[in-house]
């Protein structure tokens, strides 16, 4: 496949990636509201993954290196995946999905399906989301730069995250801690008592 010929899946495939994490970010959902924390951690990843989607068009349209066909590939499949999580994880949570940090007074500690296998299924497919992009677009120092701006961002409010799902459930969630893995599936899982 020739690098003009390749163009003209690149550019409609970034508009649709683009169109459907709108979708996805902004979708209304009957969720139930809670207490929001660092509510700025939102709009600034939002800004960051603006900046993955605007670097890796510059850099396939600047760069003009050839086209690794394979490196492309791969992250579609990336993408495809990280949807699919996504999409799961979502479903799973129900009303208890949000955008933020938050938590409900009345809020459930979820453990099933997916959140058996990972505690953070939508950080995992964010993480994947954001590498398959610059894959997509063989833009490597967008690639760099997601690696080294972006994930600090999201793992630092994932910590976040842990710390709220500590304070609101306690020992349950330590030993949800214990059971499950934050994001790589069945790394370091003890067996349940």
């Amino acid at each position: 496949m020739t690098r003009s010929s390749f163009t003209t899946l690149f550019v409609p495939l970034m508009v649709l990636i683009s169109v459907q994490r709108l979708v996805v970010s902004f979708r209304q959902r009957a969720t139930l509201k809670g207490s929001v924390r660092h509510p700025w951690t939102f709009p600034v990843l939002m800004v960051l993954f603006t900046g993955i989607l605007v670097g890796t068009v510059a850099e396939y349209f600047l760069a003009q290196r050839p086209v690794n066909l394979w490196v492309a590939g791969s992250g579609l499949v990336v993408f495809v995946g990280s949807v699919v999580v996504r999409s799961v994880a979502i479903r799973t949570l129900g009303r208890y999905w949000s955008l933020h940090v938050e938590i409900r007074s009345e809020h459930q500690l979820v453990t099933s399906g997916i959140y058996g296998v990972v505690r953070h299924p939508i950080y995992l497919s964010v993480i994947l989301e954001s590498l398959s992009i610059p894959l997509i677009g063989n833009a490597y120092y967008t690639l760099l730069g997601t690696v080294g701006l972006y994930w600090p961002v999201l793992l630092w409010r994932l910590r976040m995250e842990e710390q709220a799902m500590v304070e609101k459930f306690g020992d349950q969630y330590v030993a949800y801690q214990r059971q499950v893995p934050a994001l790589v599936p069945f790394a370091g899982c003890r067996t349940k008592p």
